[in-house]
């Protein structure tokens, strides 16, 4: 799903800052962030910009050309501000006396002409995976097995049974105790690197008697590509470093030999996770080469919970981020929530950037990210 960058929502409140004379804390959905005294009362509707949004070069936007535009988290009278708060007039086609269409909650990113921030390693990860990839997927889509597994309406280069590692911020679901006070989530340290996922998948194609046909397809992702090509990537690096090919199909198949003909055989196994090391958003972790931490594991009938992660991760030989807490009741506050995602990182003496929360019963998960890393770090990034 795309990412709402700029959208139209309400000002829920307003508060003073304390000896701040000209602005005041407005809260956004969950998100807190200083605006002009006087700019917004409460319930007036805006047009709201997230953190890493980019804003087009026009006049409406010159104050923000020395931070070419980008919409970064600050902290201004000791209050830390995360988005920008536009009135509706920002939007081109706004006219006062005609306000139908600007809806609470409308997606005006696409409108607004807002993008997204890319760090240097990750707009080098587009375009050279992009251009590396074309020539092998167009060879692959001739192949109807092929094109069912590895490709969407949207001609998405990731393999289209697996979710993208990207958790949506709790700041997003102002009403999310309420909504979910009662249930208990395991909580993992989320941790700043490169996002890689694993899979090995049945292959379909193979006939009865093409016995030298293998019975699995390994399959290597950065966060946004397929890379069907081995090369010398730190996504294919981790894969010969842990030797993940084989130790996945040795899963796969013991598991699918117990199960024989059962409706339950598995028809693929996924693990996805974080690689750290030198290169890699400054090595905050000092970690001397390329080191992978499991976050996230699941098979086509299945999602492994945290406990059940870190044991199948020991039994393959690898490490996952660390646990924070197994049974983690949600603060009343999303401020509250935030707090509790601040300290150090279990894997360095840093502070951690976040942490994620899920509930893997009812498959809710979302992150909070530390917003003192995020004033450390964020003009820092390769």
């Amino acid at each position: 799903m795309t990412r709402k960058l700029a959208s139209i929502q309400k000002i829920n409140k307003l508060e003073p800052i304390n000896g701040a004379d000209n602005i005041e804390k407005a809260t956004v959905l969950g998100w807190e962030l200083v605006v002009k005294k006087g700019e917004f009362k409460e319930n007036d509707l805006c047009v709201y910009c997230e953190v890493d949004s980019v804003l087009p070069d026009r006049k409406e936007f010159e104050f923000l050309r020395e931070r070419k535009f980008r919409i970064r988290t600050v902290k201004l009278k000791g209050q830390v501000s995360q988005g920008i708060c536009f009135p509706l007039n920002v939007l081109p086609s706004y006219n006062r006396k005609m306000k139908m269409g600007y809806e609470e909650n409308k997606d005006v990113t696409e409108l607004l002409g807002v993008t997204k921030y890319e760090s240097k390693s990750e707009i080098q990860e587009r375009v050279q995976e992009t251009v590396k990839s074309n020539r092998i997927q167009k060879f692959l889509k001739r192949y109807k097995w092929y094109r069912n597994l590895f490709t969407t309406k949207s001609k998405s280069q990731f393999p289209a049974f697996i979710k993208k590692t990207d958790e949506d911020r709790i700041q997003l679901f102002p009403n999310i105790y309420n909504d979910y006070k009662d249930l208990q989530f395991q909580v993992t340290e989320k941790v700043d690197g490169q996002s890689a996922t694993y899979f090995v998948v049945e292959n379909f194609s193979k006939k009865l008697w093409e016995f030298w046909k293998e019975d699995y397809i390994f399959g290597v992702c950065s966060r946004n590509f397929l890379l069907p090509k081995e090369d010398n990537s730190t996504w294919w690096r981790i894969a010969k470093q842990f030797d993940i090919k084989k130790k996945m199909l040795e899963y796969i198949t013991s598991v699918n030999n117990v199960m024989g003909l059962n409706e339950y055989r598995l028809q693929y196994f996924v693990i996805q996770g974080e690689i750290l090391g030198e290169g890699i958003q400054g090595n905050k972790y000092k970690v001397t080469g390329l080191d992978f931490y499991v976050f996230n594991v699941f098979d086509s009938y299945d999602t492994y919970n945290n406990i059940e992660q870190v044991q199948l991760a020991g039994a393959l030989g690898l490490k996952c981020v660390p646990t924070i807490n197994t049974s983690f009741d949600l603060l009343p506050t999303i401020t509250e929530n935030v707090i509790y995602s601040k300290g150090k990182s279990v894997l360095a003496n840093i502070q951690r950037e976040g942490i994620v929360v899920r509930n893997y019963n009812q498959n809710i998960s979302f992150k909070i990210i530390n917003p003192d890393f995020l004033l450390k770090y964020q003009d820092n990034e390769e």
